[in-house]
């Protein structure tokens, strides 16, 4: 049964006296709005689901308990329990798939779009998306209709499908056609987004003007997200006065603080910051980055902090102050590394939550493996080492640690470009991963920024200083001219053994190597220490 069934009569009975509300009528109805609310407060909303999932119960229909669920679950999602909502929209898509109910299969597909975006898996999304739009009943009520065509097109536009952008033009023409301005707002909002992402600036601004029109012509003002559009397609285009002009309104606590993202306005004050630190007005974007991580840190907003230190790198550089600039950039690297290892793990334990079956094992394995590689070079990262390092030296056997770190790297970053250092850090992690190493079990992973990491286990030390001087030659020695020009890029490498440390910590064994590693830096760089 669809969200469209016939309601029954309530009209009057014999006598002229009001018939008594029926209780599946209103139970429909009320599924309806809960299922075409394009925005709406979520505790209200659980209650009014909690509330319909009971009488769906006591009226015997399953089918209408199911969609209450369904609202439960994309409540849930909304709220950051992304692992339980996805628990649910599955259930209910099991449930649906045995029903053979069209409606609850479009709509649990809809909620697990949502899902599988947040997750990261723009695959697994788009397959949702697209069942979501081709399962829905002809008769559905057209703002639904609305709603799961933008949920495929802002999957198209995330994925920078081509054809993402007459998606957008068809679901804006009903939107238009039906008078829903909320939804064209939104609409609009979401085109010029995606054309942001995919560098179609001209496209972003043309979308994010109309969406400034029609919010004018209707008396809506602009909350902070649909301002960073706008601001985000003029900056885009280099037209830096307007986009801080545009931002300007958000400034307003009212707006800045009712945020419908979640974020508390961090993210737009992020963004403020960058342009005006583009327009040369350093001491005020300072002070909107300030501002930015005092919320961040407020509210926990984690990946907006690890943006925000990126700025803050551009800030000090912009101040003159370089080595400031070079400083935080490092923790910036660090951290947005740390942050993409515990986004995968996230997604490995959302994904084991969600439905336990084979395939949900293996892709959690899948992501638990992702959750210990840095997504540049494809080595082990800092995680990994955390959790492997201890054990290797708990065997017993000699264990060389060996640290590497790019000579003058920023200097390939400030002049070629950061595509053409991440380039060179692919490079070189292909360089060492290829070297046969010595010894009956070996790692190699990178920490962050330009350092990486070989861990040597059962080599002896003449073998372990050959290997180490092949690293450090092939690097010197590969053709780096059509990727950095004049730039030469080399590496200082300081290694330690367990013979040196009694303990076989590996804080010791790290710190022996990183002192080593400094000394190879002050001896004029490009060079090997292995020994005091």
């Amino acid at each position: 049964m669809t969200s469209l069934a016939v309601r029954p009569d309530a009209g009057a009975v014999p006598g002229g006296s009001p018939r008594p509300p029926d209780p599946l009528a209103v139970l429909l109805t009320t599924l309806d709005e809960l299922e075409t609310l394009a925005r709406f407060d979520s505790e209200a909303a659980a209650e009014r689901a909690g509330a319909a999932a009971g009488t769906a119960r006591e009226l015997g229909r399953p089918d209408l308990e199911q969609r209450a669920r369904l609202v439960a679950a994309d409540l849930l999602r909304r709220r950051g329990s992304v692992a339980e909502g996805g628990r649910i929209a599955q259930e209910v898509h099991r449930w649906a798939t045995e029903a053979r109910s069209r409606h609850l299969l479009a709509r649990s597909s809809f909620v697990l779009t949502a899902v599988f975006q947040e997750l990261g898996d723009l695959a697994g999304a788009l397959e949702h998306a697209v069942q979501g739009v081709d399962l829905l009943d002809d008769d559905a009520l057209p703002a639904l209709r609305i709603d799961h065509l933008v949920r495929l097109a802002d999957v198209l536009g995330l994925s920078r499908d081509p054809a993402a952008p007459e998606r957008y033009a068809t679901v804006l023409r009903l939107a238009e056609d039906l008078g829903d301005v909320d939804r064209q707002l939104r609409i609009l909002n979401n085109r010029a987004y995606t054309d942001t992402l995919a560098g179609r600036f001209a496209d972003a601004l043309r979308f994010s003007s109309r969406l400034q029109e029609l919010a004018a012509a209707h008396g809506v003002p602009l909350d902070v997200g649909r301002l960073d559009t706008v601001a985000r397609a003029l900056m885009g285009l280099d037209r830096l006065d307007e986009a801080e002009e545009a931002l300007l309104p958000g400034l307003a606590p009212e707006v800045l603080d009712s945020s419908h993202d979640g974020d508390a306005g961090a993210d737009y004050l992020l963004t403020l910051a960058e342009v005006q630190r583009r327009r040369g007005a350093v001491d005020a974007a300072q002070r909107t980055l300030d501002e930015c991580v005092r919320r961040c840190r407020q509210h926990g907003l984690t990946s907006i902090r690890v943006r925000a230190r990126a700025e803050q790198a551009e800030l000090h550089a912009a101040a003159g102050d370089h080595r400031a600039a070079f400083e935080e950039h490092k923790r910036y690297c660090a951290e947005l590394m740390e942050q993409q290892s515990a986004q995968r793990e996230s997604r490995a334990r959302a994904l084991q939550a969600m439905y336990e079956t084979t395939e949900a094992r293996r892709q959690s394995r899948r992501w638990r493996e992702l959750s210990l590689r840095d997504p540049l070079t494809g080595l082990h990262n800092r995680r990994h080492v955390d959790d492997e390092l201890p054990r290797m030296l708990a065997d017993g056997a000699l264990v060389w640690v060996a640290l590497l770190d790019l000579d003058h790297f920023k200097r390939v970053n400030d002049t070629c470009s950061h595509a053409v250092g991440d380039e060179v850090l692919r490079t070189v992690a292909g360089i060492v991963q290829d070297l046969p190493a010595p010894g009956t079990a070996s790692l190699v992973a990178r920490l962050g920024g330009e350092e990486f990491l070989v861990v040597l286990a059962g080599a002896d030390a003449a073998a372990t200083a050959r290997y180490l001087e092949d690293v450090r030659s092939a690097v010197a020695a590969h053709a780096w001219g059509p990727l950095t020009g004049d730039l030469p890029v080399t590496v200082s490498i300081g290694a330690a053994s367990t013979s040196e440390v009694p303990d076989r910590t590996p804080a010791q064994l790290l710190g022996r190597a990183d002192a080593r590693l400094y000394r190879a830096k002050r001896e004029g760089r490009d060079r090997v220490v292995v020994g005091d």
